[in-house]
């Protein structure tokens, strides 16, 4: 990765996120003389403790380069340049952020819970307090009974809902949720953010941002939707989300995400 941006720095006040100016470019295939990718360009956006931010646009915009940006996962051979990320830190100086990618990327041969405890164990979550909040979470997430099934017996919903749990049991207060229900049928779909919309992810301190393509996902569950523009992603559009009715609301975002109207 090459990079110009100045060092990360932490989080002031109630600011959980922040990037102004962000351009990131990929390397042209094969050949020195095919020009570079730019995938985003001149890109800010900031996101404050207890927003739930949605991020939407059309599919190569940059979407999931930004999320990767903001949880310090850049991809590699991309030159990155702009001002600061700004980011949570804990007490340590750590980060202080949880990514959770398209697929839920649980481990076959782990049973529920040892796979929901793999990254408060990577995070040096002490044992015995990680098992107590896991199963607290099983609980909380629907998935209580479910502790032994292995990954195969789990339908693509309580998959979903385990790499969730997963990403949350360390506590982090910054989530990045990356497209966490892509895979799913519209049903199963429709169901889980019915059911991550009652979750209140984004109180008790913490931020979210999520990457989607759809648009009444994005209305339901956010209280802003920043929309990109085709590629190189720039932000055209940073809509809050009004609370008695959306339905101009989507009408907005859709003619932000297609401006030419089909043509």
């Amino acid at each position: 990765m090459t990079t110009s941006l100045s060092t990360e720095s932490p989080a002031t006040s109630d600011l959980a996120l922040g990037v102004a100016g962000l351009t990131v470019t990929f390397p042209g295939a094969g050949r020195r003389d095919v020009p570079g990718v730019v995938a985003l360009q001149d890109v800010g956006l900031q996101v404050r403790v207890g927003e739930f931010v949605a991020v939407v646009g059309p599919s190569g915009c940059g979407k999931s380069t930004l999320l990767r940006v903001l949880a310090g996962l850049t991809p590699t051979g991309a030159t990155v340049t702009g001002g600061a990320v700004t980011r949570l830190v804990n007490p340590a100086g750590g980060p202080a952020t949880a990514w959770m990618p398209q697929r839920d990327g649980l481990l076959p041969w782990r049973r529920a819970l040892p796979n929901a405890l793999v990254g408060a164990r990577i995070a040096g979550m002490d044992r015995a307090v990680a098992d107590e909040r896991a199963r607290a979470l099983f609980d909380e997430f629907g998935l209580a009974g479910f502790e032994r099934s292995w990954p195969h017996e789990l339908s693509g919903g309580m998959r979903q809902r385990l790499a969730l749990l997963r990403t949350c049991l360390p506590g982090r207060p910054v989530l990045l949720l990356d497209e966490p229900f892509g895979a799913l049928d519209a049903i199963t779909r429709r169901r889980m953010n019915a059911w991550l919309a009652g979750l209140d992810l984004a109180g008790h301190g913490r931020a979210v941002v999520l990457v989607t393509h759809d648009v009444d996902e994005a209305l339901l569950l956010a209280d802003r939707v920043v929309v990109l523009s085709d590629r190189p992603g720039r932000v055209v559009l940073d809509l809050p989300v009004p609370r008695d009715g959306t339905q101009d609301a989507r009408r907005t975002l859709l003619d932000a995400l297609d401006p030419h109207g089909g043509s």
